[in-house]
């Protein structure tokens, strides 16, 4: 009886001890509101979130042509979530020049297929220059980059601009045409 007495008398004081001690280790009623740092340039970040008793961590670089270069894009805990002291904040920072990329090869698919590549690789669609053919309408058999052919997997600046030939079967054989990308629209293939 007396072994089983000073069984849960230890058990007891463990209890509380980990009830009471588990407060203290979790720093319960500690918490910082996490400001807002984006917009913000890393070492300003830093300092701030430094002087709060945060620390910071930057986890990836991405470019967002709608930010500016080189400032925080994304963060994480968000701005006024509830968090300990010593609590690490995570940040992806917008690059401070464009990527380059792989140039899609967008000869021989359909104009609309040509205009969902551009658009999926980061790039902008130019002129468009209609040449005859007497078949395959819509094809597109050329691509220009500042007047030159560029070829398929030669490295670009993302955001650059393509030029594009494509094939129509409805104009007359002696004559092309050239229009504006952002004049035209092309009826969608079946």
């Amino acid at each position: 009886m007396y072994n089983i007495g000073l069984g849960g008398l230890f058990i007891a004081i463990i209890l509380t001890l980990s009830y009471f001690g588990l407060d203290a280790y979790t720093r319960h009623g500690d918490k910082i509101i996490v400001p807002a740092v984006i917009g913000s340039k890393p070492f300003e970040a830093e300092a701030k979130l430094s002087e709060m008793g945060l620390r910071m961590k930057i986890i990836d670089t991405v470019y967002l042509d709608k930010m500016k270069p080189g400032v925080i894009v994304e963060q994480l805990p968000l701005a006024n979530e509830d968090v300990k002291s010593g609590r690490m904040l995570y940040v992806t920072v917008n690059a401070t020049s464009r990527p380059r990329i792989s140039m899609p090869k967008l000869t021989d698919c359909s104009f609309n297929l040509a205009k969902a590549l551009l658009k999926n690789a980061g790039l902008i669609l130019g002129k468009i220059t209609f040449e005859y053919a007497e078949y395959a309408n819509n094809l597109v058999i050329g691509q220009k980059v500042g007047g030159r052919s560029i070829e398929a997997g030669q490295k670009v600046l993302k955001g650059t601009t393509v030029d594009l030939i494509v094939v129509d079967t409805e104009l007359s054989p002696s004559s092309d045409s050239t229009s504006n990308a952002s004049e035209m629209t092309v009826p969608e293939e079946e």
